[in-house]
C-alpha cells in the first residue's frame, strides 16, 4: 500500500507577536553600548564591545531559576552567541535565545 501525500493550501502567515522559550532556553534582550555605558550620546556601533549584557525576558519550562542565580528582569553578563529572535514588540532591540550556562553573572 502506498501512502497518500496531502498537500494543503498555503496558510496566510501573520506577524510574530511573541516568543516563548522552549526547553532550557532563555530569552534575552541585548543592551546597546549606550545602555551599558549609561549615556545618551549616540554611538555608531550598536553592538556591545568586549562584553555582552542583556535583560532576561523569559525562560523555558526546563529552567529551574533557583539552580542558576538569575531571574526574569535581571541584567546579566553573557558569553557566546544566541539564536536571533524577531523584534516582536517593536523595540528596535536585538533579542536572542541562549542556554542558561551562557549567562556568566548578574549585574547590579
Amino acid at each position: 500500500m502506498s501512502k497518500k501525500t496531502v498537500v494543503s493550501e498555503p496558510q496566510e502567515i501573520g506577524p510574530v507577536k511573541s516568543c516563548k522559550p522552549c526547553g532550557s532556553q532563555v530569552l534575552l534582550e541585548l543592551l546597546t553600548v549606550q545602555e551599558m555605558m549609561g549615556t545618551e550620546l549616540i554611538m555608531t556601533n550598536k553592538k556591545p564591545v568586549g562584553e555582552y549584557q542583556a535583560i532576561v525576558l523569559d525562560v523555558g519550562p526546563a529552567v529551574v531559576l533557583d539552580n542558576w542565580g538569575f531571574k526574569v528582569g535581571d541584567r546579566v553578563l553573557l558569553s557566546g552567541s544566541g539564536v536571533p529572535v524577531p523584534d516582536f514588540n517593536n523595540t528596535q532591540k536585538d533579542k536572542v535565545l541562549m542556554d542558561p550556562f551562557s549567562i556568566r553573572g548578574v549585574l547590579s
